[in-house]
C-alpha cells in the first residue's frame, strides 16, 4: 500500500516556505498561513478549473472577506477574461480580494487604499512572471501559451494547467502577503 505523503510528494504544487518546525514564532505562523493561502489557490484550479474564482476563493476563505458575491461574478474572468487570452484569471481574482479587503465602503469614500495595495501587487505579480496578461504568464511559466483549443492536449502534456494553477497560487501568496502587511500596519497605527 502507497503512503499518502510518498504519493503526494509526486505532486506538483507551490513550494512551501514555512519551516513547520514547532514554532509558534508569528512569521512562522505568517508563513505558514501563506502557505495554506497558496496550496489553497493551487488545488481550487484542478478542482474548478477557473483561475480568477480559485485565486479569489482561497484569499476570502483564509482572510475571512465577505466575497460570496464576487465568487459568483468572477466565473466569466478565467482564462484571460472569458478565455481571451488578456488579464489573467489569477490576478483579476487577486485585485478583487484586494478590493474586498480595503477598497472604500461608499462610493464617496477614497479608494487609495485599495489603489496602493493593487499597484503593489501588479508590480510584485509582473516581477516574478513578466506580464498580468494570461497568454504573458503561460509564456513565463511553460515557455509558449495555448490560444488554439486543438492544442490543448499538447498543453496539457507540456504541464501547462500546472502551471496555471502554481500562477494561482503566487498570485494569492502576493496578495496575501499584501493584505496581511496592511494589516499589521493598520494594528500598528492604532497602537
Amino acid at each position: 500500500m502507497v503512503r499518502v505523503d510518498e504519493f503526494t510528494a509526486g505532486i506538483p504544487g507551490p513550494p512551501e516556505r514555512a519551516a513547520y518546525e514547532g514554532s509558534t514564532d508569528p512569521a512562522e505562523a505568517r508563513a505558514r498561513q501563506l502557505d495554506a493561502i497558496g496550496k489553497a489557490a493551487f488545488n481550487n484550479v484542478r478542482a474548478y478549473a477557473n483561475c480568477c474564482r480559485s485565486t479569489l476563493w482561497a484569499l476570502t476563505t483564509h482572510l475571512d472577506l465577505d466575497g460570496a458575491d464576487s465568487l459568483k461574478a468572477s466565473s466569466s474572468l478565467a482564462g484571460g477574461i472569458a478565455g481571451t487570452g488578456e488579464t489573467c484569471g489569477a490576478v483579476l481574482g487577486a485585485l478583487m480580494a484586494i478590493g474586498l479587503a480595503c477598497g472604500p465602503d461608499h462610493p464617496t469614500h477614497s479608494d487609495a487604499p485599495s489603489r496602493t495595495a493593487a499597484a503593489r501587487f501588479v508590480e510584485r505579480f509582473t516581477e516574478r512572471f513578466e506580464s498580468t496578461r494570461c497568454y504573458g504568464v503561460q509564456d513565463a511559466a511553460v515557455g509558449w501559451h495555448v490560444d488554439d483549443s486543438s492544442r490543448l492536449p499538447e498543453w496539457i502534456a507540456a504541464g501547462g494547467p500546472i502551471a496555471c494553477a502554481g500562477a494561482c497560487a503566487e498570485a494569492a501568496r502576493i496578495a496575501a502577503e499584501i493584505l496581511l502587511d496592511r494589516a499589521d500596519d493598520a494594528s500598528i497605527k492604532a497602537h
